[in-house]
């Protein structure tokens, strides 16, 4: 016996939805969704758009009392400014502000010695941690 050619559609949930929405007398111009008003693109004349500037990621690691402390500042900042703040805006507003202060950056670093330790010594990279966190409050406090 031969079989039967399989002419069954795949299941379309669009046209499904479309054919109860028009069958059925009870829900008819009845629609759950709020209705999307479309507002339109302002255009300037005579300005190009700007072309997408294409971003990377930046990463640092933290041990964990330090990420809960930084969750904590986090928090008691966006209380302080009753709206949600994300850590990468203030970091980017940080490191804009470090960038504005260059000069001061630059002479308070000047009058120091820098070494950058090995990665496996911690108790080093903590103290050249602690010094560029010095040179930065002196060059910000000026």
């Amino acid at each position: 016996m031969p079989k039967k050619r399989f002419e069954e559609r795949p299941y379309d949930p669009i046209s499904a939805d479309l054919v109860r929405d028009a069958t059925s007398p009870q829900t008819r111009g009845i629609n759950s969704a709020p209705p999307i008003s479309l507002v339109p693109v302002r255009t300037t004349v005579g300005v190009p758009d700007a072309p997408v500037e294409r971003t990377i990621t930046k990463r640092f690691v933290l041990t964990r009392s330090e990420d809960a402390d930084g969750e904590a500042f986090l928090l008691r900042v966006q209380r302080a400014a009753r709206t949600k703040v994300p850590l990468g805006v203030l970091l980017r507003a940080m490191l804009a502000v470090l960038m504005e202060a260059e000069a001061k950056l630059c002479a308070a670093v000047e009058q120091q010695t820098f070494r950058l330790p090995s990665t496996h010594d911690r108790l080093a990279l903590g103290e050249f941690e602690d010094q560029w966190r010095r040179s930065l409050q002196s060059a910000l406090s000026r």
